[in-house]
């Protein structure tokens, strides 16, 4: 026959095993699952790579296209300042031609002759002599 303390001996190191199965079980499933999170997280890491990846690839693209709007918008403006000036000056020729006044000598002589102003003498001197020269560009107009 057993006795009460081999029973419980016997008792105690199969509940012992069973209680260790369990530990064992419970950590391989932990492990498992650490396991798996850890492979969503190293998913979710290299999906959010792509994703910064085609971001800077886009802003890369914006960059060169706006660098690249940029000179030619100021290649247009160097063109229409350009083209401006020979207006302004086929404007200024044609003026003159017909024996008007300049817009630079005009305003030279408005401001000479402003009531608002007391002009220097160095400004009237400026006005008098876009004047004389319109008047002579005037005749010589004439006489064609």
């Amino acid at each position: 026959m057993v006795s009460i303390a081999e029973r419980r001996a016997r008792w105690g190191a199969k509940r012992d095993a069973e209680i260790e199965a369990l530990r064992a079980a419970t950590i391989k499933a932990e492990l498992a699952l650490a396991q798996a999170e850890n492979h969503v997280l190293r998913q979710r890491i290299l999906d959010l790579e792509k994703a910064l990846v085609r971001r800077e690839s886009a802003v890369k693209s914006a960059q060169t296209k706006a660098a690249s709007e940029v000179a030619r918008l100021r290649e247009k403006n160097k063109e229409l300042q350009v083209k401006l000036r020979h207006m302004w000056d086929w404007h200024n020729n044609e003026v003159t031609k017909a024996g008007g006044l300049t817009f630079k000598a005009s305003s030279l002589i408005a401001k000479a002759l402003h009531p608002d102003s007391m002009p220097s003498e160095e400004v009237r001197l400026e006005a008098f002599k876009a004047f004389s020269a319109w008047k002579g560009d005037r005749d010589a107009a004439k006489r064609r």
